[in-house]
């Protein structure tokens, strides 16, 4: 069986507090939930590859045909624990090395 295609969004967080790395994956995945359903969460199967607090950055992949649909979900989400937050979609590449290339 042929592994998944995934592509990776290089994502700029913006939030009035910092966010951890589990903090950042219980956004992503309570809004994919919330507007997609669980069948929805598992087909776009978001992941954090990297996160980086310090520049407030990080690389999250999805499967390639739900690309869209996490956008979406990132779009939409606006707060996380009492604190403002913002997820704004920079680049997307099909590896994570492309995303690195890119961004410097």
């Amino acid at each position: 069986m042929k592994p998944m295609a995934r592509r990776y969004l290089f994502v700029k967080v913006v939030s009035d507090r910092g966010l951890t790395n589990e903090q950042l994956h219980e956004a992503l995945d309570s809004s994919a939930r919330r507007y997609f359903g669980e069948i929805g969460l598992s087909r776009i199967d978001p992941r954090i590859m990297r996160f980086d607090a310090e520049s407030s950055t990080a690389i999250v992949s999805c499967e390639r045909s739900a690309t869209p649909e996490l956008m979406s979900a990132m779009a939409l989400i606006t707060r996380y624990s009492e604190a403002s937050l913002s997820l704004l979609v920079l680049q997307v590449s099909g590896t994570i090395k492309g995303v690195g290339r890119r961004r410097k």
